[in-house]
């Protein structure tokens, strides 16, 4: 999807290195993790407790008992809040989730002998949608999608139809995870990808293609942009979204050579160039096999790789809300011109680009589905 470009004029983030604007800098700054591991020794890259609290006592000063709300509704509420949007007529808002309030819902089976009047309204997948839109003086919509670990691509895809159409004159696209609870880091364990409890130096091996074990480790995030058609004054653009599935034979099913990254790609550069990527910001998930197979698609799209990161080493794996993770940074690397600093182990037959204007994000999920994008300045 091309057209003309579009332009993110603002956009947020929330995980485990804070509540900051996404051109703020040094965030990445250090090679250290901010993954962190509960009380059964699972690592998990958690948002800091004192977000927690400021989100929290948000909730409770607008007159409601922040236990009742999911964390995912609480934190995308709270991020659209703090992005000072001016809300008209013709504005969309839409968010991205994996798994919507799954955690919630298995939180409140364990807390109560029979269940809440709110609980069935309050763990749906669309409630972390309703919830924030009531914060809004308009009545502008907001709806939300999930499509595993590649749901915020379709919000991409969706903000370039609406705007395009000009069925929408500005749209949020936002996406939110919080898959930490024991719950889902027990599903992911009971397909024997998630990291062991070892205490080594980083427990996601995003990008190291010759570990032995899975070391896929999940994480919380939310993201929020503001998209618009050629504004000016942009943070950067996003021209190019494209996507594509592979038939498999069964959920977690992957092609060892890629097939539905390399599918998307050619949609993304279809629309743009591809030889004027200047960095990949990868999936990557910490996977043996999904590692090998998305560095297997990059070597058969390009004829040089172009210079590539993952940042789930970092702050660990936010599934639907991943995509938007990659496209944070990469605002922050376009308005800084600076790589972030990255583990010894992630070696690189490329050197890293002395000018960046336009990187390939990336997102793969369950079930052979791949989104693929361009953010450039």
């Amino acid at each position: 999807m091309g057209n003309n470009h579009i332009s993110i004029s603002k956009a947020m983030g929330i995980n485990p290195l804070g509540f900051y604007a996404s051109e703020e800098k040094d965030r990445y700054s250090s090679s250290h993790h901010s993954l962190d591991q509960n009380e059964r020794g699972d690592w998990k890259g958690s948002i800091p407790d004192e977000i927690w609290r400021s989100i929290n006592g948000y909730v409770n000063g607008l007159g409601h008992r922040s236990e009742r709300f999911p964390e995912e509704a609480k934190l995308l509420s709270f991020l659209i809040h703090h992005m000072n949007l001016q809300p008209h007529e013709k504005q969309m808002i839409n968010a991205a989730t994996s798994r919507g309030s799954i955690d919630f819902l298995s939180q409140m089976q364990a807390d109560n002998h029979s269940l809440p009047v709110w609980t069935s309204p309050h763990s749906t997948l669309g409630f972390p949608s309703s919830w924030p839109a009531l914060l809004h003086e308009s009545n502008a919509p907001l709806f939300f999608q999930s499509s595993t670990c590649s749901s915020f691509g379709l919000t991409l895809q969706n903000a370039f139809a609406w705007l395009n159409s000009g069925m929408a004159d500005t749209f949020i696209a936002a996406a939110v995870e919080c898959p930490t609870a024991a719950l889902t880091i027990d599903q992911m364990k009971a397909v024997r990808i998630y990291a062991k409890d070892e205490a080594i130096p980083y427990p996601c091996q995003s990008m190291d293609f010759e570990k032995a074990n899975n070391t896929m480790v999940l994480g919380e995030g939310a993201y929020a942009f503001q998209l618009e058609k050629n504004k000016s004054g942009e943070l950067a653009q996003l021209k190019s979204v494209g996507s594509a599935m592979e038939k498999i034979n069964h959920s977690t099913e992957l092609s060892q050579a890629g097939d539905c990254i390399v599918s998307a790609a050619k949609n993304v550069f279809g629309e743009f160039p591809k030889e004027k990527t200047d960095l990949i910001i990868g999936h990557f998930p910490g996977t043996k096999l999904g590692d090998l197979a998305e560095k297997t698609a990059y070597e058969r799209i390009f004829d040089k790789v172009p210079f590539t990161i993952s940042n789930k080493w970092k702050i660990g794996h936010s599934l639907g809300s991943s995509l938007a993770a990659n496209m944070d940074l990469a605002i922050n690397i376009l308005h800084h011109q600076e790589l972030p600093k990255l583990p010894a182990y992630i070696q690189q037959k490329t050197s890293p680009p002395t000018a960046i204007n336009n990187i390939l994000i990336t997102a793969l999920g369950f079930g052979g589905q791949a989104i693929c994008a361009v953010v450039g300045r």
